[in-house]
């Protein structure tokens, strides 16, 4: 089982699946690019709540070519659904965290299948804090788990990506206080629903 979940978490974070150039997520992120027609997610954590983005995609400690996001969180707070969908992986036995090879097996998570195919990742959550099961349907806001320190993590944070229905990393905007944005690392973002 843990050469499974290692064999996952490597293959979500091999640079050949993050298809965008640095100039193409800098053209999205300032808005330059106008045909823009991506789906637009909620926070992946409580309405009114905000955290600090420490890492966005292609930041170059280690998301570099890599299109995910890393929030920094107490651990215990509460993680939502950013999107609707059905969970098709869930683990919440791991207690063991830190940067050694060896963690990258200990992570607990959560993976939601969306309608149109593409997939949420939720990683790095607490010990016993993963609350829904393989095979329930989440809505959009809906409490699915707690932040935590697990697998390979200095420190208890999120880190949450998207997958399309190809396996690509993708790009995702968010609804914020401040309108759809593509988030930017060093930024509070407070999570406001449509």
């Amino acid at each position: 089982m843990k050469l499974f979940i290692s064999s996952i978490f490597l293959l979500s974070s091999l640079p050949c699946l993050a298809q965008l150039s640095d100039r193409e997520v800098m053209d999205l992120k300032s808005g330059r690019r106008k045909d823009d027609t991506s789906y637009v997610y909620w926070l992946p954590y409580e309405e009114s709540k905000s955290f600090l983005l420490i890492q966005a995609s292609n930041s170059k400690m280690s998301h570099k070519e890599e299109l995910s996001l890393d929030f920094k969180m107490k651990k215990g707070s509460k993680i939502c659904a950013a999107r609707e969908g059905i969970v098709t992986q869930a683990r919440g036995d791991s207690d063991k965290g830190g940067l050694k090879e060896e963690n990258l097996a200990d992570g607990n998570y959560i993976i939601i299948r969306h309608y149109d195919g593409s997939v949420a990742k939720y990683w790095h959550l607490e010990k016993e804090g993963v609350y829904v099961q393989v095979g329930d349907t989440v809505q959009k806001g809906q409490l699915i788990g707690a932040s935590g320190n697990t697998g390979y993590t200095a420190f208890p944070h999120l880190h949450f990506q998207i997958n399309d229905a190809s396996g690509r990393q993708i790009l995702t905007r968010f609804y914020t206080r401040r309108g759809i944005l593509y988030l930017r690392p060093g930024n509070w973002y407070r999570c406001v629903h449509d």
